[in-house]
């Protein structure tokens, strides 16, 4: 699963034709989790000039990045932020805190080897799956078949309810990352 298919995923569940104004925070929540990885792979890949493997195998994983990471998918701190937006009565922001929320819960089934602590601060602990969407040993050629079958759904879903010209891009551009990753990932798995 990439970004994008988060995107699809939470738009395609929480968005609606007749409440526009909800696209623009659920869209926000779906990409915010994984903005550490994005940061990093930017930071490290174009400004330090390291490799993806390098990035994949030695910066990520370690305790600074993946410590940022488990801060944006801790679903108690989403809870928390949603709350908050609820008692002000301020909905985009607690319809983005909801969809931070269904990112992370969407991440659960698929991290084998890198799962983040989902509930940090309250725990430490980390599901460790035995699917992945990124390491051919568990699954994965199942887990990006199933991915893209869902995806297709998802924009299936969201076209049904009729978007405009800019928005039928952007959906095309997000199928066609996640048939990229969903091919890679089954000549992999």
């Amino acid at each position: 699963m990439i970004t994008p298919t988060h995107a699809l995923y939470n738009l395609a569940l929480l968005g609606r034709r007749d409440f526009p104004a909800r696209t623009g925070p659920v869209l926000l929540g779906a990409f915010f989790p994984d903005l550490p990885g994005s940061f990093c792979l930017f930071w490290c890949g174009l400004v330090q000039g390291l490799s993806f493997k390098t990035i994949h195998d030695s910066v990520y994983p370690s305790p600074f990045w993946q410590g940022l990471a488990d801060r944006f998918h801790s679903i108690p701190l989403a809870l928390l932020f949603g709350g908050l937006c609820l008692l002000l009565k301020w909905a985009p922001g607690a319809w983005f805190a909801l969809s931070a929320c269904l990112h992370s819960l969407e991440d659960l089934p698929v991290h084998s080897g890198n799962p983040h602590r989902h509930f940090w601060p309250l725990s430490d602990w980390r599901f460790y799956s035995p699917f992945s969407c990124y390491d051919p040993h568990f699954h994965l050629g199942l887990v990006a078949a199933i991915d893209f079958a869902l995806a297709l759904l998802a924009a299936w879903v969201i076209a049904k309810r009729g978007i405009p010209t800019a928005g039928r891009w952007a959906l095309g551009a997000a199928l066609a990352l996640e048939a990229g990753h969903s091919l890679f990932a089954l000549a992999r798995g």
